[in-house]
């Protein structure tokens, strides 16, 4: 089974009402929405919580701030700026065997954590 499989199984028995579309799974958390891109290495596992604040000229400064401060911070988490938008991102490399059950809820809240994160970092600039 492809990891993009797994991944959709996994978030529908963990109680989540993912959606496939075309290369990829989408959900949401906490009114927050993420996005499972398929990937041809299936021993690495990303996941991202996209558009989570929109970055423009006027505050370009503050949000690199914001993202500094949280990517010293957080740990397999990175923040980082695609589309003019933030984007939170989690990227691991499985090791053999990896429980999907584990790894999977421990990155949504990571991803969620950071995002509030972002935001309260984004207010101290």
């Amino acid at each position: 089974m492809r990891m993009i499989e797994k991944v959709m199984a996994e978030l529908q028995k963990q109680g989540f009402v993912p959606q496939r579309e075309d290369d990829c799974v989408v959900f949401k958390y906490q009114m927050l929405g993420y996005l499972y891109l398929d990937d041809e290495d299936e021993d690495y596992f990303s996941l991202y919580a996209p558009y989570i604040f929109e970055v423009g000229e006027d505050n370009l400064g503050d949000v690199y701030a914001a993202i500094n401060a949280v990517n010293k911070d957080m740990k397999v988490v990175k923040l980082m700026i695609s589309d003019d938008h933030v984007w939170a991102c989690f990227e691991e490399m499985l090791p053999h065997g990896a429980d999907l059950g584990e790894i999977l809820p421990y990155a949504i809240a990571s991803l969620f954590r950071s995002r509030q994160q972002f935001y309260e970092k984004l207010k101290e600039v």
